[in-house]
């Protein structure tokens, strides 16, 4: 209804029973280092590996958290975290990074997410390859940093969030690492802000550092970030009295609530090594936005240059690239390629995810058109705005 075609008499009686039904919507975004989920060997003090009971209480306990979207950290390959994903409910989905692997070959440290298609619709994902590698001599980023875009559905909400694993340790090697790391990285946030580029964006993860250390410094000195506080301060590691994962928020993200922060580490009335054996040896993070709406729906996110666009194929998919381009790859499962009409269909596309069944046969090459009968009728989606093809 345009208040500004009634009366004005009107229109001031009608508005504030208007706003009065203007629902803000509280809902959670997280993080959690889930310690060598899926590797083999002794990783974790002797602890046995994890069986498919761990894997479905973890994601039990990732649903109970009440969050839409979680960054994990320590990641074995896929498989291990779609089992925490079954666990957590048939919506819930995995976007993981390719980087983070050991020299022995099979064990890795991932990085990426998990969320709930169900509440939040994936708009853009990749891992940031353009970051660079190395700081004053010294290899950074052995797990580059993710990032995703999502909108949330009950409120129409967008936003960015980045999920990093800073270096490890405490020499002084590590702590370079981890300076050049929250440079590079602290730069690329800043080179965001600029154009129509969306100001919802959280940074999150483990950043195996406290407060006041250099991370934060770097990261808030252009004063376009800050970090979350505590109320009082808690561990989010069993190892250490302060908290190393975090949570940092864009000065431009007014829905997201800086007192909202919280650490779910009373080990749900269980043993402490009773938890971690099934856990982590970190604790889950979260905090909550609060929205009625989008507040900038002109505003976009941008992609990288060099990147690698997410989410990678699961286990049976396989790339095939398009023909005579250098598009990304096309991601085909489930049946030979090309898919045949009649064929259900996940695009992801430079505007957005589209679902649906193919009507008419696939183009050949980089140009014509993607047709897909959906919910909402026929869909044309041209084809050199297309990233990603599943066939479900």
């Amino acid at each position: 209804m345009n208040l500004r075609s009634l009366p004005f008499w009107f229109a001031s009686l009608l508005a504030p029973c208007l706003s009065a039904q203007t629902v803000e919507i509280a809902f959670k975004v997280g993080t959690w280092n889930l310690e060598f989920l899926g590797a083999e060997g002794n990783f974790r003090n002797n602890l046995p590996p994890r069986v498919d009971t761990d894997f479905a209480a973890i994601g039990r306990k990732v649903a109970e958290l009440g969050v839409c979207v979680l960054a994990v950290q320590e990641i074995c390959g896929e498989a291990p975290l779609q089992k925490v994903a079954k666990g957590a409910g048939p919506s819930w989905q995995v976007l993981l990074g390719t980087t983070g692997g050991w020299d022995d070959g099979k064990t890795a440290q991932n990085i990426g997410f998990l969320y709930d298609r169900n509440t939040v619709e994936l708009l853009h994902a990749e891992e940031l390859l353009e970051l660079p590698r190395e700081h004053e001599g010294q290899p950074i980023f052995h797990r580059v940093p993710v990032t995703a875009c999502f909108r949330h559905q009950p409120s129409g909400c967008d936003f960015r969030l980045v999920t990093v694993h800073l270096k490890a340790g405490q020499k002084a090697q590590d702590e370079l690492k981890r300076r050049g790391e929250a440079t590079a990285l602290a730069a690329w946030l800043d080179g965001l802000n600029k154009g129509s580029e969306d100001a919802d964006v959280v940074l999150l993860g483990d950043f195996n550092s406290t407060y006041g250390k250099d991370p934060e410094t770097l990261f808030e000195q252009s004063k376009q970030r800050r970090y979350l506080d505590h109320k009082t301060p808690v561990p989010t590691i069993m190892h250490f009295p302060e908290p190393i994962d975090h949570v940092v928020a864009g000065t431009g993200f007014r829905e997201l609530r800086a007192d909202s922060l919280a650490v779910d580490g009373d080990f749900d009335g269980m043993e402490r090594d009773a938890w971690r054996r099934i856990y982590s040896d970190h604790f889950p993070v979260t905090a909550t936005i609060v929205a009625h709406s989008d507040d900038d729906p002109q505003a976009t996110f941008r992609r990288g240059p060099n990147t690698n666009h997410l989410p990678r194929p699961r286990d049976g998919e396989v790339r095939i690239p398009v023909p005579g381009t250098t598009k990304p790859p096309v991601v085909v499962g489930g049946e030979p390629w090309p898919p045949k009409v009649g064929s259900k269909l996940r695009v992801l596309t430079q505007d957005g995810p589209r679902e649906g069944t193919l009507a008419f046969p696939m183009p050949e090459g980089n140009t014509g058109w993607l047709v897909l009968q959906t919910d909402q009728g026929v869909v044309g989606i041209a084809v050199p705005r297309v990233w990603t093809i599943y066939v479900l």
